[in-house]
């Protein structure tokens, strides 16, 4: 497969800083982690995108607070995995969209389930499983790690963390008592605010490119076309940024649809017939441009072939 995608999704499951930085007339790209380069070289006028997961949420146990947080997350399309050792509670019922994990606890924190800046939040019954839940965290790569529970709960749990020599700056990003403080008493009220403190997280930089750990995957172990948009000018439907992929028989995410995401597949299922690596397109948006549209504006778009 093209080293780019495996040098991406390398660089997201170590949690680090990238940059994608593309030359928006010969295609040419560069892939940075914390600034040093790890794919291509180094483009100075290139365009640069900040790149980051999309929140696959792994909640530790399936009480109240966890179904009332996981319908949220179904109203935002975020992927959700839920743990717990009880069938009674993590039901298909209950839980219909998420991937669902019923063992013990201490089965279910041998295993992984998110290697991609996973979002953790810990509420296991009874807090039986809490501090084995946080070790487990606390020894991968995340992005957002919250756990409820009191504050002398939680300050206990964090020394023990600290006295066991997990790195301080891990045990900084900690949330607990997790939650955006707005007094929230109800298990909903109580998922509404762990959410805010999510979203906020996850939105720290609002520019940056969201990538699907899914569609990445994907992107690594099947043959196909990826589609991107690494320029855009005046109403064109989606950003920078935004990507598909494309198969000789599936079409993965979109790039935002009508007749743009009609052309580019039709010209990616080209490239797969014909072997081509590399092209880049330009359409006109504007009435009479050569995309038959009159929404105005123009995009440039990236095809490329995941194999080398």
């Amino acid at each position: 497969m093209n080293s780019i995608f495996t040098a991406l999704q390398d660089a997201m499951k170590e949690g680090r800083r990238i940059e994608w930085i593309t030359d928006t007339e010969t295609g040419d790209e560069c892939i940075t982690a914390d600034g040093t380069a790890v794919y291509g070289r180094a483009i100075q006028n290139g365009a640069r995108e900040r790149i980051i997961a999309e929140p696959v949420l792994v909640l530790f146990g399936a009480g109240h607070i966890s179904k009332a947080l996981y319908d949220l997350a179904v109203l935002q399309g975020m992927k959700t995995i839920v743990l717990d050792d009880r069938e009674s509670e993590l039901t298909e019922e209950r839980f219909p969209l998420a991937e669902r994990h019923i063992a013990p606890f201490e089965e279910l924190l041998k295993e992984e389930y998110c290697t991609i800046s996973p979002y953790f939040v810990i509420f296991t019954h009874g807090h039986a499983y809490d501090l084995e839940a946080l070790r487990y965290a606390l020894s991968r790569s995340f992005s957002y790690l919250g756990m409820i529970g009191s504050k002398a709960k939680s300050s206990a749990q964090i020394e023990t963390m600290r006295a066991e020599g997990f790195p301080e700056e891990k045990i900084r990003k900690i949330h607990s008592p997790i939650g955006v403080s707005i007094n929230a008493v109800t298990p909903e009220e109580i998922a509404v605010s762990i959410m805010a403190e999510i979203i906020s997280v996850y939105r720290e930089d609002k520019s940056a490119v969201t990538i699907a750990p899914s569609l990445l995957d994907r992107i690594t172990k099947e043959e196909g076309i990826v589609v991107r948009i690494i320029e855009k000018q005046g109403s064109a439907p989606r950003s920078v940024g935004s990507m598909m992929f494309v198969t000789n028989d599936r079409i993965y995410s979109t790039i935002g649809g009508g007749r743009i995401e009609s052309l580019a597949i039709d010209e990616a299922r080209a490239m797969l017939k014909s072997k081509a690596k590399r092209k880049i397109l330009s359409y006109d948006l504007g009435k009479g441009g050569n995309a038959g549209m009159i929404c105005g504006g123009s995009v440039r778009i990236l095809l490329e072939s995941n194999e080398d």
